[in-house]
């Protein structure tokens, strides 16, 4: 089984700093990832910096959230979202310090939230205090086919 690595998400930064406290926002970062092809999917994602960390300011959290998603030829404008999603990586302040380097596997076959052809990867923010709310972060797939 040959495996590769497929980019999803050059290295970025994501930024809640004008999200309220007790507010949750979402932030697509990468849109119709095509994943039709592989049978083992394992998100990787490279932390450079962050803020909510040991020693940070523990303003909340921001979860990386990788939806299923769909669409067809007829009518590309519709996006079709799984309303199951897969939360596959949480950054708060029990992240160590960076550079930081989280995997999370991915359900591609089964029940529960599986993905399917492609998927949309959203960046959620979540405040529960004042304070630095960000990240430095690069996201691909390590995958394997049968």
């Amino acid at each position: 089984m040959p495996g590769y690595i497929l980019p999803a998400l050059p290295k970025r930064v994501v930024d809640f700093a004008t999200l309220a406290t007790g507010s949750t926002e979402d932030l697509i970062l990468a849109d119709r990832i095509p994943l039709l092809h592989w049978r083992e999917l394992t998100l990787r994602m490279q932390i450079s910096s962050h803020s909510l960390g040991p020693g940070g300011s523990g303003a909340g959290t921001i979860k990386i959230i990788v939806i299923p998603q769909s669409w067809t030829q007829e009518d590309p404008g519709v996006q079709f979202l799984s309303t199951s999603t897969t939360i596959a990586a949480t950054i708060d302040n029990s992240t160590p310090t960076p550079p930081t380097f989280l995997t999370a596997p991915l359900v591609t076959i089964g029940s529960g939230p599986v993905i399917a052809a492609m998927a949309r990867i959203v960046a959620q923010g979540n405040r529960t205090a004042t304070g630095a709310l960000n990240a430095t972060l690069a996201i691909d797939f390590s995958t394997k086919d049968a």
